[in-house]
């Protein structure tokens, strides 16, 4: 056939094709959630949970959404693959093979829900059609019991993907390599202080087109994979402007998503961060529910590649502007009898979603001075303030303190009859050492000046002020 007679064909052959149904808005995705919504409040499933309703999605879904793969993990709890639509292009996602990242898996068992609630849907019968979605929805059941990292073993199961000695990573490629999958979507939780960039808000999602090794060329697979991740990222403007980043990571050959790559399945990296304020973790479950269904869509209907351009345009996350907490302009007893001082404190606290983070037993002093590069999500002005070391036990222990004075006539009802100079002293013998310094996890007391001494104007504990 003649080149002119051959393109004509393929433009009458597109004319006469069916229009595509319009894709859903992320808008009109953000206001479906609450209705096909199964995952708890807390936004983190036990394994026990997530089986339950998993189990129930597939009896009432028709066939929409089935087992196709069993496994167990280290300690013998249950691993599945799932299957979701029969179309010919096959897409993995997987979650929390990091025990203390569950975001996604239960963005995942609501996107199921969607999927099932909506499968008569245009948009959705379109994308059930042209996609085969493979859902490993808990790859690190063991860690999820323990809010662990690692597996049972101790091993990080995203660092495996060479040796292959946890059985849930040699789970996972089983199913990589019984499909061959098209693309992949590794789906972990960052570290709530990062920012979108250096001056920007706190980074909700982090979204990474995983590299390649050094080799890999600038096709197809390169810009499906800047695509899919810039898809998720506009996908997310409207309901969390600027919030999301891109996620800065070389070629780690032991790593599953850049692994994948080198297998043949282009991966895309989404980390969700922290949106501080009220049910944070919903609103983060929320979020992924969005823009992973946004993702898919943009695949189904062959467009992916179109948002490829606005990858490149997305700031990069930025670490150590962002702390949980700031005292400003206390007057900071140090708990070892130095002089008092004028400062601001900063403080993390730990989260039940560790990422990368360290694993601390409470609030720990991150800075102590003039923190004016540093931005709280919280912050208290604490002028006229005295902050000092709470005696190691909490509040009864403060109690049996504030006891302890009153039977020596240094305190009454809630004030400590104590000037300057006492307060110092008597901070030394009930503070039993600690000390307000970077890197200490201690609670403090707070105080404020009244006519014979101080009256006590709250704690701060795990990272929160109490009153």
């Amino acid at each position: 056939m003649a080149v002119p007679l051959l393109l004509a064909a393929v433009l009458a052959a597109a004319a006469a094709a069916p229009p595509l149904p319009p894709a859903p808005s992320p808008e009109a995705l953000h206001a479906s959630w609450t209705g096909v919504r199964l995952s708890p409040p807390s936004g983190a499933y036990t394994p026990e949970a997530l089986l339950a309703d998993l189990d129930g999605l597939a009896a009432m879904s028709g066939g929409a959404v089935r087992v196709v793969g069993r496994g167990s993990s280290a300690e013998g709890r249950p691993l599945l693959a799932l299957a979701a639509g029969t179309g010919p292009e096959k897409v993995l996602l997987w979650s929390q093979m990091h025990g203390d990242e569950p975001t996604a898996t239960s963005a995942l068992v609501d996107l199921l829900s969607h999927l099932v609630a909506t499968r008569d849907e245009p948009a959705t019968a379109h994308l059930l059609s042209r996609l085969t979605l493979l859902v490993l929805p808990m790859l690190n059941p063991d860690g999820a019991v323990r809010n662990d990292r690692r597996n049972a073993q101790g091993i990080d199961i995203n660092r495996d993907a060479v040796e292959l000695q946890t059985p849930e990573g040699r789970f996972l490629k089983a199913v990589r390599d019984e499909h061959s999958p098209a693309a992949g979507f590794n789906l972990h939780n960052q570290g709530a202080l990062v920012t979108a960039g250096r001056s920007g808000p706190q980074a909700a999602l982090a979204v990474l087109a995983v590299p390649g090794a050094d080799s890999e060329p600038d096709g197809p697979a390169v810009r499906r994979k800047k695509g899919l991740a810039a898809a998720m990222a506009l996908a997310a403007e409207p309901i969390a402007p600027g919030r999301v980043a891109r996620y800065d990571m070389s070629y780690t050959e032991r790593a599953f998503g850049d692994s994948m790559s080198r297998w043949g399945t282009p991966t895309v990296l989404l980390e969700t961060g922290g949106w501080h304020g009220f049910r944070e973790a919903e609103r983060l479950v929320r979020l992924n529910f969005v823009v992973l269904l946004a993702a898919l869509h943009a695949l189904a209907r062959g467009e992916e590649a179109a948002a490829a351009p606005a990858y490149e345009t997305l700031p990069f996350n930025a670490r150590g502007r962002l702390v949980d907490l700031v005292l400003r302009h206390a007057t900071v007893h140090g708990g070892r009898g130095l002089p008092p001082f004028h400062a601001d404190v900063a403080f993390v606290r730990p989260r039940p979603f560790a990422g990368e983070g360290r694993r601390l037993d409470g609030a720990t002093v991150t800075g102590v001075g003039d923190l004016d590069h540093l931005e709280g999500l919280e912050e208290v002005d604490a002028t006229g303030l005295v902050v000092a070391p709470a005696p190691p036990g909490g509040a009864v222990s403060w109690e049996k303190t504030v006891a302890g004075l009153a039977a020596r006539g240094l305190a009454k009802e809630s004030v400590l009859l104590l000037d300057d100079d006492a307060l110092t002293r008597e901070t030394k013998a009930w503070a039993a050492g600690l000390a307000i310094t970077p890197w200490t996890v201690v609670d403090l007391v707070l105080f404020r000046k009244v006519e014979k001494g101080y009256a006590v104007d709250g704690f701060v504990r795990d990272g929160l002020l109490t009153k």
